[in-house]
């Protein structure tokens, strides 16, 4: 790592140190972020969260799917920041678990609906049952991404939203393949499809921010 990237990193600490002194870590699930930390589950970022507030806010959508569950900490936020229904599907049977207890901890309203399965075959069944929703979520298996879209894009309604986190892969999509180690290039090459497929959309908006790991958000233009 050169002397730049160091300090790029600590600026970025210390950019991030600033925002949370300036908030006073007032977060209300501070407890599933120290979980998530302590048994290296991935969450979306402080950085991503804060940006996730706003487009919803904006958005103001009626019905999420979130597209990886893992313990719930994303679809809590959502619920608190909306009044959406909330659809969020996990696989991992582990994360289901914890994902449950959180959801009876927290989600008073029930206001977010569990989906346990493989999201290939959710996806396949929302299209067959027809449903529509306002805003996708989706932060899973990232070397699906380009594999789920077609199926992503038939259930959003006019003017949904796709909001996509991790693009870049720990910055590995923005390396040269033949620098990547063989076991992932595949995932490398899927996300690169990803997001060319997604900017050269005719049927979307896209935007990519430099936020966290990268994200897109996409929004599907209105057919009329």
């Amino acid at each position: 790592m050169s002397y730049r990237q160091k300090k790029s990193d600590i600026d970025r600490d210390r950019v991030l140190d600033f925002i949370n002194s300036v908030y006073k870590n007032d977060e209300k699930y501070i407890d599933l972020r120290e979980y998530a930390k302590e048994n290296n589950i991935p969450i979306i970022s402080e950085s991503v969260r804060d940006l996730l507030f706003v487009v919803l806010e904006v958005k103001k959508p009626k019905t999420i799917l979130e597209l990886g569950t893992a313990i719930g900490y994303s679809s809590l936020l959502m619920s608190e920041c909306t009044d959406s229904s909330i659809t969020t599907v996990e696989n991992y049977e582990e994360r289901i678990i914890k994902a449950k207890e959180n959801f009876i901890k927290y989600d008073k309203k029930n206001k977010i609906k569990l989906i346990e399965g493989d999201i290939s075959e959710v996806l396949i069944d929302l299209e067959k049952e027809n449903k529509k929703f306002d805003f996708v979520f989706l932060d899973a298996a990232k070397g699906q991404y380009i594999k789920w879209l077609p199926h992503i894009k038939n259930i959003m309604s006019d003017e949904s939203l796709l909001f996509s986190d991790n693009i870049f892969h720990n910055n590995d999509v923005l390396e040269s393949r033949y620098l990547i180690q063989k076991r992932d290039r595949t995932i490398h090459k899927n996300m690169r499809e990803f997001i060319y497929s997604i900017v050269s959309d005719s049927e979307f908006m896209t935007k990519i921010i430099n936020v966290g790991d990268g994200i897109s958000i996409s929004i599907k233009k209105n057919e009329k």
